[in-house]
Formats: C-alpha cells, structure tokens, sequence
C-alpha cells in the first residue's frame, strides 16, 4: 500500500488513499470501481474495450474536508445600515415620515459620513465589531453613547445560481443564507440539469460539494454558508465534455462525439502529451463528484497501447504529469477557465463578478 501526502487545496484538504495498484490487476474494488468494470467490458461498435482499472498502476479514492463554515457577514459598499444613537437622532440613520428607515449607505471609500463626527471605517466589519468602532468614534462628541446598529440592506455582495435552474441570477449575501436556500431562491433545479457534475466555485477552487447528496438524498453535512461570489452552476444533461489538463499544448474542454471519446484522442485534441513530459505514472484520470471522486494512475506506455480502447465519460478530467497529484492547486486553477466559461452563463458571471 502507498499513500500520498495530505495536500491542501484552497478551502479543502485532500486526502489520498491507494487502492488497487498493480497494473493488469483484474479486481477493481468495490463500489463505483466495479461500474467502471462493468461498463467498460462490454464490446463497443466490434472494439474490444479496455477495464479503465485493470491497467491503472493505481486506484485513489479520495476523502475531502471543509473548512469550518461559519455564518459571519462583513459590512461592504452600497450596504445600507440602520444606525439608532439613543437621544441622539442627528447621528442616527436619517428617518423618513413617509419612507421609514432611510439608512445610513457605505460609501464606495468603505466609509460612512456622520454629521460632527466625519468618516467612520465601516466595510470589513462584522455589525458588532462595527457597532464597536462607532461606538469609539462618538465617544469623542457623546458621553457614553447608546447605540445598535443592524444592515438594513444587503447590497455589497452577490452570489450567483447559473445554469439549468428556474430563476438563474445573482442574489444578494447576508451571511446565513445556505447552499441549498440558494439554489431554492434560484428556484429550484430544472429535469433538464445535471445535478451529478454541478459544481460550486468560490475563489480559485471548486469545493468540494456533491450537489446530488445534497439536493436529492438530502445530505446537509455540507450546506456551507453562500459568500460574495460563490457561482453554483448546474450544467445541462446534454453536456458531454471531458476536460484534458496539464502537460499538454492546447489544456481544455474536449467533446463527446458519437457517443464515446478513447483517452487516446483526447490527448490528441488537446495536442498530445510534451515529450519531455512522458514520464511513469503521468497521467491522472479523475472520475466522479468534486467530493468523492475516484483518481485513476496510468503510464506513458499504457496510453499508447490502449487509448484507443479505454473510453472516458463525462466530467472526466485527465490531468498529465501531476506529480502525485501535489500540483493539485495548479489543476484547479487550470480547469476553472473551462468550467465557468463553457456558455453564457459562464460569461455572465466572469463579467458581474470581476472586480
């Protein structure tokens, strides 16, 4: 048995476990490995076809973690507060007889202006910490002020729902809304979506979320927190893509033509393998969910002998020359491009997000 070292991934940490190892090993383990088997064996269009992991120097199932979620929002531009100084209305938000509650809007600077008082930092504070900064800069003009303050409108951050959903757009972060109440203020998800390959972005990684466990079997073990620009996107059913990463001179999306892709035209879509990149154990073929997926071993010589008879699937990512997959961060980053920029909805995002 080998076993890969912990590698950390922008908010997740992976871990590794071998499985099967030899190459030409005729037991695939148990589990999705043995519908990889299964499928495989059966003879397509008169070609033999090849067990994907019976010429696997190794099958890896690998276990993810999250980061601890916590329901924390922080103040931002064009957020609106409602500031009320006890005996004090010409430091509280303005009141409107008509209207209510004005509120107070921080401003593009992070600031809020306040009659005497001037600028007060606002953006990057939790309501409490702010209530505590406030509190300090009256202190100078009030004799022990008495104050609360509460967001009266979220406006500074935005996550999105994009995809095969009812409602797809962007909707406003407040700190305790979740996963699953955001896909459902998207409306819900549509028969025309793919729930087994959605996926949810945030920052530079994909997390490590199996949006089916949640929505369908009704997992909530990981219904994190939406932040400003997290991107769920639910792709269509009808996409059928893999996607060739890595040591290759065109790294991309790659089709499902005719129903089936051998790894060996993949490779050759995307340019084939660099040369100088032919090395033992340099490809990685990872199949299944972002939380679970399986991560298949393959050499150099396997592919050119039988990549013309093991097929890849859907959402497969073949990744060349991952040392033991310690380049795990650089993948992602690779791969993001092609995720959130497959179709309009990838465009829309990339624009309204972008800072």
């Amino acid at each position: 048995m080998r076993r890969f070292h912990t590698q950390r991934t922008g908010p997740c940490a992976a871990v590794f476990v071998v499985g099967a190892i030899a190459a030409g090993c005729g037991a695939a383990g148990q589990g999705e490995r043995e519908g990889d088997v299964k499928d495989l064996l059966s003879p397509r269009d008169g070609k033999e076809v090849v067990p994907l992991a019976s010429r696997a120097l190794a099958v890896e199932q690998v276990a993810t973690a999250l980061e601890p979620q916590v329901d924390e929002y922080r103040i931002g531009r064009n957020d609106v507060l409602n500031i009320s100084v006890v005996g004090h209305d010409e430091v509280s938000s303005a009141r409107d007889f008509n209207r209510g509650i004005v509120g107070t809007i921080v401003k593009k600077d992070g600031n809020i202006y306040v009659p005497v008082v001037g600028a007060v930092k606002a953006a990057g504070y939790t309501v409490e910490e702010f209530q505590k900064v406030f509190t300090a800069a009256l202190s100078g003009y009030i004799k022990d002020p008495q104050l609360t303050v509460d967001v009266l409108k979220y406006e500074s951050q935005k996550f999105f729902v994009l995809g095969q959903v009812d409602k797809p757009g962007a909707f406003p972060v407040n700190g305790s809304t979740t996963l699953l109440e955001g896909i459902g203020m998207a409306g819900g998800v549509l028969e025309t979506g793919n729930l087994a390959r959605a996926y949810v972005v945030r920052g530079k990684g994909v997390l490590p979320i199996d949006l089916e466990d949640l929505v369908v079997r009704g997992d909530t073990s990981r219904n994190v927190y939406m932040r400003g620009g997290d991107l769920v996107y639910v792709p269509p059913a009808s996409d059928q893509t893999v996607y060739v990463l890595g040591e290759v001179p065109h790294p991309g999306a790659v089709p499902i033509k005719s129903q089936r892709l051998p790894l060996a035209e993949a490779l050759a879509q995307a340019g084939g393998i660099l040369p100088a990149e032919a090395d033992d154990d340099s490809i990685k073929l990872i199949r299944g969910s972002w939380q679970e997926p399986t991560v298949y071993t393959l050499d150099y010589d396997t592919v050119l002998r039988d990549g013309d008879r093991i097929f890849l699937e859907p959402g497969d990512r073949l990744i060349v020359q991952p040392t033991n997959l310690t380049v795990m961060s650089r993948y992602m980053q690779q791969i993001l491009p092609f995720l959130i920029g497959a179709d309009t909805a990838g465009s829309i995002y990339q624009r309204v997000a972008a800072p």
